[in-house]
């Protein structure tokens, strides 16, 4: 197989780290690092030169910009520029093929370099959008990361002659299991006290569906499971079930995993569709809590645990990760804003998450999600039609880079109830159209 030569005078964690995800994982193509000029002038196989010297006239140069030679975090000077209708980062190179260290600016992006950066937490202790440079620069909904990368092979295929397919556009589905019923299987003290409740605050609209939940007359209004089902049957979907698997608190509000219900419910999904753990609010600073609660899903679904998403997306790093993989959790799926939809990473595709502290690569697999329909409901107040546009947007986005676009929805939130009118027909509009969009592709 043909192996692309990089030059290089400082072969460094973070270098090999990003050469290897961008090169042999992405375009596939293995990517071999060396510091010996001689060696790199007599190779006749496609080469970069990766150096502060000028390259042999003619070659390929990407000016280092400095990130993936230090070994320190500190601020950066990103230099913004425009190229190829992206937005690039240490813009260096005016006039240059590249004219940017694509290299570096892969790296600041999805090692999360700005969050290990002094910064104001928000009030669920999580990296604000608003801090990140793709909200500062405007491209935060935009995959730049993808971008580039489908710039550099264009530019690799035609300089070299090279055969380097794009991967597949993939779309995959998951659901946040955080509240699984509104008010079946309660007990009788939260069911009559929710309904004392009402009565006490005058919140008539809703006594009726309680009582017709209670007695079974009705589906409870946050139970979707069955829909769900029917709609992945119908546009041939094996979508991602996060279960949280905790109560009691203000923000862990499911049903205790010790209720039979809740139990039958993990084992009837892990039986049609893989499962991942939503570690509850509370684990997050209890690495015992983390633990018991992906004991309490194995058990219950059959499955080894080792997907994960946040509750609240509550994400910090390095520490979040270290607890995952002090866990066993080999696959996270938080990497997105709660307050924002776009490219937290600026990449839709997964990659292995860089410790930045360590330097060093491990092996927990970061999955970005694009969209998640709490923060058009929740975040920006969309109605339905507003939140299509913004859906429909990212999906493009997506769809042009041959990316992987992952979407959160909540069953709570597209159950029959009053309160999710408008939004279980939006959520089927878009699998009819991710389904048209495929069969277009393989007509």
């Amino acid at each position: 197989m043909t192996s692309l030569l990089l030059y290089t005078p400082a072969h460094t964690p973070r270098l090999r780290y990003v050469c290897r995800w961008i090169f042999d994982e992405r375009l596939g193509i293995p990517c071999i690092l060396t510091a010996d000029a001689a060696y790199w002038k007599a190779y006749h196989g496609p080469r970069l030169w990766y150096a502060t010297e000028p390259a042999p006239p003619g070659d390929l140069r990407i000016l280092p910009q400095g990130l993936l030679q230090e070994q320190d975090i500190r601020p950066q000077q990103l230099r913004i520029n425009r190229w190829k209708h992206s937005t690039i980062l240490y813009y260096n190179q005016p006039g240059a093929a590249l004219p940017f260290d694509i290299l570096a600016a892969v790296f600041y992006l999805i090692s999360r370099y700005e969050e290990y950066l002094p910064h104001e937490p928000d009030r669920h202790g999580r990296y604000p959008a608003a801090a990140s440079a793709a909200a500062r620069y405007a491209f935060l909904q935009e995959p730049v990361v993808d971008q580039w990368l489908q710039q550099l092979r264009l530019m690799l295929v035609r300089r070299f002659s090279l055969e380097l397919p794009e991967q597949p556009f993939r779309f995959e589905p998951t659901y946040d299991v955080d509240i699984a019923w509104k008010y079946r299987h309660k007990g009788p003290r939260r069911y009559w006290g929710g309904l004392a409740r009402d009565l006490l605050q005058l919140r008539w609209a809703g006594i009726p569906a309680r009582i017709a939940a209670g007695m079974g007359i009705r589906p409870d209004p946050y139970y979707s499971f069955d829909w769900l089902d029917a709609l992945h049957v119908r546009y041939g979907l094996q979508p991602l079930y996060f279960f949280l698997v905790s109560s009691g608190s203000r923000y862990d509000r499911n049903l205790p995993p010790g209720s039979g219900s809740m139990q039958r419910l993990m084992h009837r999904t892990a039986q049609r569709y893989p499962t991942g753990l939503h570690p509850s609010y509370r684990s997050h600073q209890d690495e015992a809590i983390l633990a018991e609660e992906r004991r309490i899903l194995t058990a219950h679904t059959g499955q080894e645990v080792t997907r994960s998403r946040q509750h609240y997306i509550k994400l910090t790093l390095p520490h979040t990760y270290q607890r995952l993989i002090a866990a066993g959790i080999t696959h996270d799926y938080s990497m997105g804003y709660a307050s924002d939809n776009g490219f937290r990473a600026g990449t839709s595709r997964s990659f292995p998450w860089y410790n930045l502290p360590a330097e060093e690569a491990t092996g927990l697999r970061i999955h970005p999600f694009v969209y998640m329909d709490a923060t058009s409901r929740f975040y920006h107040r969309h109605k339905p039609a507003e939140a299509w546009l913004e859906w429909e947007r990212l999906w493009h986005a997506v769809k042009r880079t041959s990316g992987t676009f992952t979407g959160i929805w909540h069953n709570h939130l597209l159950g029959a109830g009053r309160q999710s009118r408008g939004w279980r027909a939006l959520y089927q509009k878009m699998l009819a159209y991710a389904a048209q969009q495929q069969s277009k592709k393989e007509g």
